[in-house]
């Protein structure tokens, strides 16, 4: 057996999974079979490792429910209808008012400079060394910066902000 023979029969099945195949069921109403039941609903996403899809069901007119099909209990997905639904967004950050983010931003800043960060602020965005840069609303997932270690240094600061 070649090399490559063996890479194939080795790979993770993440790598010949069809992801054009699952990213078709999302928006899609869906029947799909499990060992138990006959589960309805609208894929909101499936996972591409796990192979598990994440259907939206029906509640009240603002309320969705989720329900996560893990693919070890799904025996078949079937459309039920190819007309695609515009989906929800369910999962949106909550909205801060300006006064509180520029409230966020002047203890951000001032943390940093108590942790001898040379921090300097251009058009609200907040620089460090031409480094790293923190954009608003400054969370930790709002750092952008090429090296690894700086970044978790400033992210695990930033978790120390307390804006009541």
């Amino acid at each position: 057996m070649s090399l490559q023979e063996d890479n194939l029969n080795f790979s993770h099945k993440v790598y010949k999974n069809d992801p054009i195949l699952f990213n078709s069921y999302v928006g899609k109403e869906v029947k799909i079979t499990t060992k138990d039941e006959d589960v309805y609903g609208i894929v909101y996403t499936v996972d591409p490792v796990s192979e598990s899809i994440v259907l939206l069901q029906s509640g009240t007119a603002m309320q969705y429910r989720l329900k996560i099909i893990f693919n070890h209990a799904i025996k078949n997905i079937e459309v039920i209808s190819e007309t695609e639904r515009i989906l929800p967004e369910l999962f949106l950050p909550a909205k801060l008012s300006q006064a509180m983010v520029t409230k966020r931003k002047n203890i951000v800043m001032q943390l940093l400079l108590d942790n001898r960060f040379p921090v300097k602020e251009e058009n609200d965005v907040l620089l460090i060394e031409d480094t790293i840069s923190i954009e608003p609303p400054y969370y930790p997932e709002n750092c952008i910066c090429t090296n690894s270690i700086i970044l978790t240094r400033i992210q695990n600061i930033l978790t120390r902000v307390n804006v009541e």
